[in-house]
């Protein structure tokens, strides 16, 4: 197994400073950075390199950031990318206009670093969970590489999973925010309508080889079925 390598982020901002600022924010925690001074060139670059999340300045100096968000939206393949437009104009009319072009969050400068991280992480966090067939789930410091059925806790792989313990945890994870009835789990990963207890055993034994923080996520609901947990 390989650790899972961190997202690339795509900045798209004419001011050295605050490209610099973000840059170094994103690179502190392991992100890959690609940036970008003009709108064009910063709309190649999300077509070349599919980066997974895109930080959008307004005003370029070859165009506006809200054509570019409406570029993007209207690509096929990636424009589902989640887009945080960071611009000095903070009125309602710019906002809007911000939002109704496709921008998934609108962050007003100057942006405190903390704030902008929180802000990256969040996006990624929900895309990559809205996503849950596609090749990677991630939920806090939990990693679940959808494709090769391998899963990480805070780098470390969880490698004694068998494929359907695998297929539990990622069922479970992805439908966090609801109870899964025992037949449900059975109707979609076994394809049966095998007996309950065949769930219960997998559970308990899932439960086995998961750090403990993971394991005391995944919940009996008496009389409903399981739930993970996860505020």
């Amino acid at each position: 197994m390989t650790e899972p390598s961190k997202e690339t982020i795509l900045i798209v901002e004419d001011d050295p400073a605050i490209r610099h600022m973000l840059r170094d924010s994103l690179a502190i925690d392991g992100f890959r950075v690609i940036e970008s001074d003009s709108a064009e060139r910063g709309f190649q670059l999300f077509v070349t390199r599919e980066p997974d999340l895109v930080v959008l300045d307004v005003q370029l100096p070859d165009g506006s950031g809200f054509d570019v968000c409406r570029k993007i939206r209207a690509s096929s393949g990636k424009s589902k990318t989640p887009i945080m437009m960071l611009t000095a104009q903070g009125h309602l009319e710019s906002k809007i206009t911000g939002l109704s072009a496709g921008a998934d969050q609108y962050l007003v400068k100057p942006v405190h670093p903390l704030e902008f991280m929180q802000w990256v992480k969040a996006l990624l966090r929900r895309v990559e969970f809205e996503s849950g067939g596609g090749t990677k789930l991630v939920l806090g410091e939990l990693t679940l590489m959808v494709e090769t059925r391998e899963a990480w806790f805070e780098s470390m792989p969880l490698s004694r999973l068998t494929p359907k313990e695998f297929e539990l945890l990622h069922y479970l994870v992805k439908h966090r925010d609801r109870v899964v009835s025992r037949k449900e789990i059975l109707s979609k990963l076994w394809k049966t309508v095998a007996v309950d207890h065949t769930v219960d055993t997998h559970v308990r034994n899932l439960r086995k080889k998961l750090p403990t923080v993971i394991s005391d996520r995944i919940q009996n609901v008496r009389g409903r079925g399981f739930h993970y947990f996860y505020d």
